[in-house]
């Protein structure tokens, strides 16, 4: 018998007194696909692949075109009861040739049943499907199910530095304490381990990001990170192609993050009873493959991350609601005005409003480039809310390049002015996903 069971909730809503009995609830999978479809992201303006040079450029269409094909898209949620026993769990992916959406098969561990395959930039803006698939373009070694090709994850790859880091910080294999530089120069800064690590996540730091790998290169700690990620079944999740003197050359197509096997890192990170899958040759995955202390200290840098702006909508308050209705951290809020500044980012709004409105916290990780756009986290009810907990993983190739078709005439990138950087509409899912998460768990209180 398989020791964590899912639990598919199907149960009836109550019919309201007035009206006719209410349709059965969907179940996540259909709710997620629902979400993806209602997102519209078929109807997002394209400003080309060239970056910057549109919509200011002199030879710009007016207005910007439509996305020629729908994102390549994953997006993957584990709903978790107060324990970290997994409910339910859904991934459903967006791809031109899937552009109604499919729900992806999972196996009893949660393993998305997919031909995970590298991103090719030719082959996304090929008008046809491209030449075919070869074996040396597999991500994770599965040869089940159909080919996907999975979109480059920006910055969340950081997250998987950052896990395997304080992972084997405690094992004592690494110091966090160590000094590091993040260069082989003269000019280059050398700060602990721990420093680079919070820069890294919480202010999404790429000086740091580039130390680290510097760091763990010069040890054999990146072929060992991807060989322990896939020990643990996790296979999908690959740092490869890294520069060795800089940490830095980070390429779509050999940094990859999947959906699920993210969404399943960060269960573990979570943490729950029991055993909560079986990695390949039935070795089983417990919390305890991740020390109290590493989790704890990943826990809190998660929770200090300041970019609310993909999935969730804090940074950007009074301009884009919708989202993920998260808490964005104090750490690097003005008390004063309310304005957030992470880094170099200036968002440049009171952010009190949506924090006393904000229902969760969201220790997540984002990312984002032109091409593409992010997020990974875990949700969890702030004290007096309505009570959910989930984990949400979103990777699509809808990075800054594409803009909601209500700005596709706006004479500036609304990244450039008004901070907008990511199309409202992956918000939204973040939004569908939250209401889908609090319904089902009022249900459960209800039975």
């Amino acid at each position: 018998m398989h020791a964590a069971p899912l639990l598919l909730v199907l149960a009836l809503a109550a019919a309201p007194s007035r009206a006719r009995p209410a349709p059965p609830p969907r179940d996540l999978a259909h709710a997620l696909l629902d979400a993806v479809h209602a997102a519209g992201l078929d109807e997002l303006a394209d400003a080309g692949a060239d970056e910057g040079s549109c919509p200011t450029g002199p030879g710009c269409p007016r207005p910007l075109p439509r996305i020629g094909a729908v994102p390549n898209l994953d997006v993957a949620v584990i709903r978790l009861d107060a324990e970290g026993r997994a409910l339910e769990a859904a991934d459903v992916q967006l791809a031109p040739d899937a552009p109604g959406g499919v729900i992806v098969p999972l196996d009893r561990d949660l393993a998305a049943r997919v031909r995970f395959r590298r991103w090719s930039p030719a082959r996304r803006e090929a008008a046809d499907a491209g030449p075919p698939f070869r074996d040396e373009d597999d991500v994770g070694g599965r040869r089940n199910g159909r080919d996907f090709m999975a979109p480059y994850p920006a910055s969340v790859f950081k997250l998987v530095v950052a896990f395997h880091v304080l992972r084997r910080a405690a094992d004592s294999a690494l110091s966090l304490g160590l000094p590091v530089a993040d260069g082989p120069g003269p000019d280059a800064e050398v700060r602990p381990v721990e420093e680079w690590l919070d820069a890294m996540i919480t202010r999404s730091d790429n000086r740091a990001t580039r130390a680290l790998l510097r760091y763990l290169h010069a040890r054999g700690e990146v072929d060992r990170m991807n060989a322990d990620l896939a020990a643990l079944g996790l296979g999908t999740l690959r740092v490869e192609g890294t520069s060795p003197e800089d940490g830095g050359r980070w390429a779509p197509g050999e940094v990859n993050v999947t959906a699920m096997d993210a969404a399943r890192l960060l269960w573990l990170v979570a943490g729950g009873p029991g055993v909560l899958w079986y990695a390949p040759g039935g070795r089983p995955v417990t919390r305890k493959a991740l020390p109290e202390k590493a989790r704890a200290r990943l826990l809190t840098l998660l929770g200090d991350q300041g970019m609310h702006d993909v999935l969730s909508s804090g940074s950007l308050c009074g301009v884009r609601p919708e989202g993920i209705p998260a808490r964005v951290p104090g750490r690097f809020v003005d008390p004063a005005t309310g304005a957030e500044t992470v880094g170099e980012i200036a968002y440049g709004r009171d952010v009190r409003p949506c924090n006393a409105a904000a229902e969760v916290r969201f220790l997540h990780k984002t990312g984002l480039t032109w091409n593409f756009a992010a997020d990974a986290g875990i949700v969890e009810s702030l004290p007096g809310e309505p009570a959910r907990r989930y984990v949400i993983v979103l990777v699509a190739s809808a990075g800054s390049r594409y803009l909601d078709p209500e700005n596709a005439a706006a004479p500036l990138h609304p990244c450039d002015a008004e901070r907008l950087c990511v199309s409202g509409r992956i918000a939204r899912i973040g939004a569908a996903v939250d209401e889908y998460a609090t319904r089902a768990a009022r249900r459960s209180r209800a039975r």
